[in-house]
């Protein structure tokens, strides 16, 4: 680990060494892989890289590493929309019909504002969610000129209502294209001279194949049975405006303190950027408030990043110039996003815990390469060890989902199965195993956990519904 901190508060010494605390308990006891960085009032708190940049050679992690951010390009692809819509080169309310009509004219989709590119409310069909699906393994494998991709794969029709929020890859891979259209340059060009440059982002840009980037993290995932291997290839073409930037977390730090100043936008741009439109979403961030241990509001704004290999979250709140950036070469999704928020949280005020081991990394690899009786010993000798786990009823629930999605159901009911022995007076337990039993082909057992559910809480509407289909499925079977 490499680390290195910076007094900013009267209480930094303090602070620095409970984030260090978090952040090497989240790398000791749930692996974490990347780099972290943590500032506060335009002080660096933490700044710190953990694990291996390159396993295959053993090459560590470093702070000045560069990783793909996945759609984390879109908090950047919006900034650079709304300078071009303040210096009046695009309009909020112009629209596909207005700016690509070769693509959309006279189509349902003609009338889709750069408003709603922004704020996920187009109602345009978007690209399969799940990296499982089929069209990540094939199609996502080509590579597009941009107008091609949108001609092939963005159809000029609306899928939901428009204002309907959904989020959205296409509509940004769309904004890439306007930003290209209105300035006569490419979108590498525009983040280049318009974001990176004013805000002294050196080690950014836009991913290609044919890019060379010294520094650059490789990226792995994980297997079930607990091996790391570079994950499956998409072309970046593919990502393009939606999740295509490369960064460091210095170089989003050095965004972030950009946006409190006019480099980038002014302040009414800024605050109108930062609004929400619909779905706690604003133009390019999620925009939420937390309630605090002490009651008090805070006010967040947020992106995730996912693309194969690499997971990004980027968290910073205006009131003390708060700033949480985490990027990881592991794609490690929800470590990454709890991971954030703990930070976050600790930085104001929440008394720090170290991280708690995870049921998932400890489970799942004994079922996949021991099976499922191992896992079951597994679990029943932890004893009193069982207390260093995140044994929520949350973490049962993921775990034995993640195994009913593999079709793995006979791992799932029993995980279900010891989630609802800790925690028999959730009705969320309970429903949880009626589905598990269901998928098992196990109807009555089904039957009586979602019954219970609804004892436990009358008005669940995904027990209600489980047993009116139950039911339903019992008058069309024949008697025998």
């Amino acid at each position: 680990m490499l680390l290195c901190g910076s007094p900013g508060l009267a209480n930094a010494v303090a602070t620095t060494a409970e984030l260090q605390q978090l952040v090497d308990s989240y790398a000791d006891r749930r692996g974490f892989n990347g780099t972290v960085l943590v500032a506060r009032e335009g002080k660096v708190l933490l700044r710190a890289a953990y694990g291996k940049a390159n396993v295959e050679w053993s090459v560590p992690s470093r702070t000045d590493a560069r990783y793909r951010i996945g759609s984390l390009t879109k908090p950047l692809v919006a900034t650079l929309t709304m300078q071009l819509v303040q210096q009046g080169t695009l309009r909020l309310d112009g629209t596909l019909g207005d700016y690509l009509p070769d693509l959309y004219a006279h189509t349902p989709a003609a009338s889709v504002t750069v408003a709603q590119l922004l704020s996920h409310t187009s109602g345009l069909a978007d690209l399969p969610g799940r990296y499982t699906d089929p069209w990540w393994h094939t199609a996502a494998r080509r590579s597009y000129a941009p107008m091609d991709f949108a001609r092939e794969w963005i159809p000029p029709t609306r899928q939901d209502d428009a204002g309907q929020w959904r989020y959205n890859n296409n509509g940004y891979f769309l904004l890439g294209l306007l930003i290209e259209h209105v300035t006569g340059q490419s979108l590498a060009d525009n983040l280049q001279a318009r974001i990176f440059a004013p805000a002294g982002m050196t080690a950014s840009g836009l991913f290609t194949d044919a890019a060379v980037l010294d520094g650059l993290a490789d990226g792995y995932t994980r297997t079930p049975q607990g091996t790391l291997v570079h994950p499956q290839r998409i072309d970046p073409s593919v990502s393009y405006a939606a999740a295509g930037i490369y960064s460091t977390a210095e170089d989003l730090y050095r965004f972030d303190r950009a946006l409190y100043g006019e480099q980038l936008l002014s302040a009414a741009s800024r605050q109108r950027m930062l609004q929400v439109q619909a779905g706690a979403y604003g133009f390019g961030w999620n925009v939420e408030r937390w309630t605090l241990a002490d009651g008090s509001a805070l006010p967040v704004v947020s992106h995730t990043g996912s693309i194969p290999g690499y997971q990004s979250y980027y968290l910073r709140s205006e009131p003390h110039q708060d700033s949480v950036i985490i990027l990881s070469n592991y794609w490690q999704g929800a470590l990454v996003v709890a991971m954030g928020k703990d930070l976050m949280e600790v930085l104001n005020g929440k008394p720090m815990q170290p991280a708690a081991r995870s049921l998932d990394d400890l489970l799942t690899p004994i079922a996949y390469r021991d099976g499922f009786d191992a896992m079951v010993r597994a679990y029943q000798q932890l004893g009193t060890r069982l207390a260093e786990y995140d044994h929520s009823e949350g973490a049962f629930n993921t775990l034995g989902y993640r195994f009913l999605r593999a079709g793995r159901k006979e791992e799932a009911v029993r995980v279900l199965e010891w989630g609802v022995a800790r925690y028999p007076g959730s009705a969320n337990a309970h429903d949880s195993l009626g589905e598990a039993y269901l998928a098992s082909g196990r109807v009555n057992d089904a039957r009586r956990s979602y019954q219970t559910a609804l004892t436990i809480e009358p008005t669940s509407a995904s027990a209600l519904a489980a047993l009116a289909a139950l039911a339903e499925l019992n008058e069309r079977t024949p008697s025998r």
